[in-house]
């Protein structure tokens, strides 16, 4: 394992985000009444905000064990996911909150396994990482090479009507989700590695550092998107 990934291990979240956002994404969901409820994602706050909202303990499923143990140890049901599966239930699930990035095996297909599994009526939550403006070459280059391809913000909504899906409204993650949500705990993590003697821990620094630093030149250009959907 890389010492990014180490590093990331330590935090509470492991992509960009904020217990604030989650807030304000299930206020734009408006009234959801449900029965049942799914969380995909990689932090345990919106799984409580989800219960708080509707009533419903959702059932949490991570991509990294230690983060499914610390939603079990909340009380919640938990199962560890492979990167694109999305568990099934029986009859559809009534609302579904998926936390993705970049989508290497594309948008369309995602939103069409997320359409499927949902029950008529139902209503879902869809983040992905998105181009909101045309990126600058440098930009593409280096979010290519980090976090895979995004899609423009227009591009998803335009998948998402042709996959028969309503959209009640969607939500750009603020720069303040990257820099006090992740990049900030991660910097502060980063204090007790520096000076390590090994290339590794030298080298990981540096990528993070290098990503920083170009999320403060361009972070007009890209972001998470939040979509509410209903099917």
């Amino acid at each position: 394992m890389s010492f990014i990934s180490n590093l990331i291990r330590e935090m509470e979240r492991s992509t960009a985000g904020s217990e604030d956002t989650s807030r304000r994404v299930m206020e734009l969901c408006g009234t959801v009444r449900c029965e049942n409820a799914l969380f995909v994602g990689d932090e345990s706050d919106t799984p409580r905000i989800i219960n708080e909202k509707t009533g419903v303990k959702p059932f949490a499923a991570f991509y990294e064990q230690h983060r499914a143990d610390s939603a079990a140890a909340l009380g919640f049901e938990t199962r560890v996911v492979g990167a694109f599966e999305l568990p099934e239930k029986e009859g559809g699930w009534e609302f579904v909150w998926m936390n993705c990035g970049a989508e290497p095996d594309g948008v369309p297909l995602r939103l069409e396994r997320l359409y499927g599994s949902l029950k008529k009526g139902a209503v879902a939550v869809y983040r992905t990482l998105c181009w909101l403006i045309d990126p600058s070459p440098d930009t593409r280059c280096y979010v290519e090479c980090r976090f895979g391809r995004p899609v423009p913000l227009d591009a998803v909504l335009r998948f998402a009507r042709e996959q028969r899906f309503k959209i009640r409204d969607f939500y750009i993650a603020p720069k303040t989700d990257w820099t006090n949500g992740f990049y900030r705990p991660m910097s502060d993590l980063v204090k007790k590695y520096e000076g390590a003697a090994d290339n590794e821990t030298a080298a990981g620094i540096s990528e993070i550092n290098k990503e920083m630093y170009m999320f403060d030149l361009h972070s007009e250009e890209y972001s998470y998107v939040y979509y509410i959907l209903e099917k």
